[in-house]
């Protein structure tokens, strides 16, 4: 079965972009900060959104004070906050 959270964007550039994971799919929090960095870039690229695809490329997303251990005890409505901006 499924095991998707969401996670969305803390960012003064890209803020409130969001998204839901099944994370039994991402083993490490890097794994999922990629995936999600990834999904962001190809939806920016799809939509030609040349400048924001670049200032995203600056960008150094992370995940404070949870472990994959917090992330798999949460349900689904919980909101886990990716950062840019500390």
């Amino acid at each position: 079965m499924p095991c998707f959270r969401r996670f969305v964007v803390s960012s003064p550039v890209f803020s409130g972009y969001e998204i839901f994971l099944d994370i039994d799919n991402y083993p490490t929090i890097d794994s999922i900060i990629n995936e999600f960095y990834n999904n962001l870039y190809s939806l920016l690229e799809q939509y030609k959104f040349e400048v924001l695809q670049e200032e995203l490329k600056k960008t150094q997303f992370h995940i404070h004070d949870l472990t994959m251990t917090d992330i798999e005890s949460f349900n689904s409505e919980k909101i886990i906050y990716i950062c840019d901006h500390c």
